[in-house]
């Protein structure tokens, strides 16, 4: 009877230290690092979430340019395609989503295609001549003084 106590004491106290060692294992093991997690992120770049500052005349060009757009496209439009485009713009949704609901034919999507490169372009010129006259002013380094400096 002796012997089994002490079997059953050195079983016991074998599983009481497995089972210390063995918390202590899972409680060291690494837990999710943020820094190492993939993370589904948005655009996080400074530009694409600041808002572009743009002179009124810059407004009005790339309004300009819009218009010329969209009527270069209406024209390309049998008259059912024209309803629902003009419908489509009255109720501001994106013009790339209101182009691929339209059914257009092949000729339709490639003079779409170059239009919308065009316009494109246009608005980038124009943000352009933004970010050379905000860049253009001098920076920086003043003159030096006329009088050198006394001790």
């Amino acid at each position: 009877m002796l012997i089994n106590s002490i079997k059953r004491l050195s079983v016991f106290s074998t599983i009481f230290a497995f089972a210390t060692i063995l918390n202590g294992v899972v409680l060291a093991a690494p837990g999710p690092n943020p820094t190492t997690t993939p993370v589904l992120k948005t655009q996080t770049s400074a530009t694409s979430h600041q808002p572009i500052k743009l002179t009124q005349q810059q407004r009005l060009q790339i309004q300009v340019a819009r218009q010329q757009r969209d009527k270069d496209i209406e024209a390309l439009l049998n008259p059912s395609q024209d309803t629902k485009f003009k419908a489509a713009l009255q109720s501001r949704q994106r013009i790339r989503i209101v182009l691929k609901s339209l059914d257009l034919n092949q000729d339709q999507q490639k003079q779409v295609q170059s239009i919308l490169q065009a316009y494109n372009l246009q608005v980038k010129k124009i943000l352009a001549s933004q970010a050379s006259q905000t860049t253009s002013k001098p920076v920086g380094i003043a003159a030096p003084p006329s009088e050198p400096i006394k001790k």
